[in-house]
């Protein structure tokens, strides 16, 4: 069996404490995230957390409350504030091993006026909270941790039972040239264990990045890098520890904490590069009739495996151990539910030219755009009318769309998710 130090920049050998400390150096080294452009805030305290719910399969929206508690785990510069931000009525709480990371968020807040933010320096690996967060947020970070089971068992021990986690861990198959530049920088610069000497390796990293010439699918890497900014370089070049997963040793670690995945989680990213789909293209026959009837967990194992690097991010919801909705149960529900579009007035904090914010004065809605961008989902969204069951609407469409898995589940995710927030279930 391979060793940990040769799929991982990671050994057994590492203490938990000490790693905190190596982590709080490099974000207070490296402020990460930077600042954004805009801050947008949500009217509606409802809004969001109904979305969660229909994102889980519960589309009566009653799964997180309005007004509940929210941990954000690890939560960097600004990811504490953008969710006090999403969730107006709820409490935020927002924990970082990184000074300088909660300083950049408690600036940030005292300019929004943040009433509903707590922030605290905190680390992930000490039991903190016992059953009392209605949603814990963390992505990007139990990876980096020492032991990434302690802090997870950290945050199942806080969710309570009902609640939802939001939790992103890296995909291995997204990892492979991180992991192996991370460990050659450390040869590099003459590091010993993880006392990596930042400036050095920063140094040498941007003497590889402008100079181009090494061979192999490491040149395009690098070549990424080049026009990024120098926090997101460093954390994904120069981080000191990082651990990554498949979908089955992610839902093995689950286990373990006593914790079960629900459904993917739509994220910004995934978005983005339109990469959110667990459903591969496969042919019709044999092949596509065994990958639709297999369950949840083995059916995203599989196309974690066939996709590899173009398989979507690891980030999904999970649960205390207990009574699930499966993709198909969801997806029958989806289609028996009558739908209306959603909307919520917005307002948005823009960066100056002396990195304060301030109010746009501009009244918006959200979601933007207003409209879906596929064509499928746009015809389907101009179709809902509150009292038409969406199979109905999908039978009345010219031509009718398939029924397939694949088709109704995308359907669902950019129609009635956080991330295409259009319809509501009335």
């Amino acid at each position: 069996m391979s060793d940990i130090t040769d799929l991982f920049n990671a050994s057994h050998q590492m203490d938990a404490a000490e790693i905190d400390r190596i982590n709080r150096d490099f974000y207070g080294r490296f402020n990460y995230p930077w600042l954004p452009m805009v801050l947008p805030q949500i009217g509606d305290p409802g809004f969001v957390p109904r979305f969660i719910a229909q994102e889980v399969g519960d589309f009566s929206g009653r799964r997180i409350p309005p007004d509940g508690r929210i941990w954000v785990a690890g939560c960097g510069t600004n990811q504490a504030v953008l969710t006090a931000l999403r969730f107006p009525g709820a409490q935020v709480l927002g924990t970082d091993v990184s000074t300088r990371s909660l300083q950049v968020a408690r600036d940030t807040a005292d300019q929004l006026g943040l009433a509903n933010l707590t922030l605290e320096e905190a680390s992930l690996n000490d039991p903190l909270h016992e059953a009392c967060f209605d949603h814990v947020i963390c992505t990007g970070v139990i990876h980096h941790n020492a032991d990434p089971e302690r802090p997870l068992a950290t945050l199942a021990r806080a969710l309570k039972p009902a609640g939802v986690m939001e939790l992103m861990v890296y995909n291995y198959y997204h990892r492979q040239h991180t992991t192996a530049y991370q460990k050659a920088i450390r040869l590099l610069s003459g590091a010993r264990g993880h006392q990596g000497l930042l400036e050095a390796e920063l140094a040498m990293t941007r003497d590889l990045i402008a100079d181009g010439r090494l061979p192999g699918s490491m040149a395009g890497f690098l070549a990424a890098q080049r026009d990024l900014p120098e926090p997101a370089v460093a954390d994904s070049l120069l981080q000191p520890v990082e651990y990554s997963y498949t979908v089955q040793s992610l839902a093995a670690m689950c286990d373990r904490a006593g914790l079960q995945i629900l459904q993917p989680c739509v994220n910004q990213f995934d978005k983005l590069s339109g990469q959110f789909n667990w459903d591969p293209p496969l042919p019709e026959g044999p092949v596509r009739q065994a990958f639709d009837a297999l369950e949840d967990l083995p059916r995203w194992q599989v196309a974690n495996l066939l996709m590899q690097d173009a398989s979507p991010m690891l980030w999904f919801y999970v649960q205390q151990k207990g009574a699930r909705r499966s993709r198909a149960e969801i997806d029958a529900t989806f289609l028996e539910q009558r739908f209306r579009p959603a909307t919520t007035p917005l307002r948005n904090f823009v960066l100056g030219a002396d990195q304060r914010y301030a109010d746009s004065g501009r009244a918006g809605q959200w979601p933007v755009p207003a409209l879906p961008a596929d064509p499928l989902a746009r015809a389907v969204h101009a179709a809902c009318d509150g009292t038409t069951p969406m199979g109905t609407i999908l039978d009345r469409l010219s031509p009718a769309p398939d029924r397939s898995p694949a088709t109704v589940t995308r359907l669902r995710q950019m129609l009635t998710t956080p991330a295409f927030p259009y319809l509501v279930a009335a």
